[in-house]
């Protein structure tokens, strides 16, 4: 027997149209629901609320974009360490 790790699972974030849909839904979602502040008039007592609910909406599609398309310092860093480990030699 060797010993090599076993294989990795596939990264599901690898592309793909579920990650492109999802990114597009957001982005629009989020555009029609601002362009609708200014052509649909809001009766005073529900503008808080409505404004408070767009954010919550806006805020979660962009923690899911960035979740899917994002990469952050760390990230960067451990898939650059393993990228240069993968050629050398294991003692």
């Amino acid at each position: 027997m060797t010993d090599s790790p076993p294989p990795l699972p596939p990264d599901r974030r690898d592309g793909g149209p579920y990650r492109v849909a999802l990114g597009l839904v957001a982005l629009i979602g989020g555009l029609a629901g601002l362009a609708g502040l200014y052509f649909i008039p809001i009766p005073e007592g529900n503008r808080e609320p409505l404004l408070l609910a767009l954010g919550l909406v806006l805020g979660w599609g962009s923690t899911v974009i960035g979740f899917e398309f994002g990469s952050s310092p760390a990230g960067r860093k451990a898939a650059a360490a393993g990228v240069r480990n993968e050629g050398s030699p294991q003692p």
